[in-house]
């Protein structure tokens, strides 16, 4: 991340290349595949307490404040209950259809203000 000086005050600047950055090494996701219309969940397969940990560390990383954040929401559970699952099956649902799409333009867009912001789908 690179700095600029504001009235004698540093200020982290944000990075989008920082942020993809961040998401190929806690993922193992190929960088060049990391596009802004991907969602880590519903592309990627991010769930669970792995998708929390990696919003926490962009959280971290460009100082955004994730409070009353559910990241249940966009990564699913980290243990799912099949019973549940396979009767939503047979009724012809998907369980995946309440996780809600976070895609890489909604976290540049978080990134960009410093305050985490709601996918545009959510």
């Amino acid at each position: 991340m690179s700095s600029t000086e504001t009235d004698g005050r540093s200020q982290v600047k944000p990075n989008p290349e920082q942020l993809l950055r961040v998401i190929s090494e806690r993922t193992g996701i190929a960088f060049p595949r990391l596009v802004d219309c991907s969602s880590l969940y519903h592309d990627f397969g991010v769930a669970g307490d792995d998708g929390y940990e990696l919003i926490e560390e962009i959280g971290r990383q460009f100082q955004i404040d994730l409070n009353g954040i559910n990241s249940a929401r966009y990564f699913g559970p980290e243990t799912r209950n099949l019973f549940h699952d396979f009767m939503l099956f047979l009724r012809g649902g998907n369980p995946d259809d309440d996780i809600v799409r976070l895609d890489i333009v909604d976290l540049k867009g978080t990134i960009e203000t410093g305050i985490w912001q709601e996918p545009l789908g959510a």
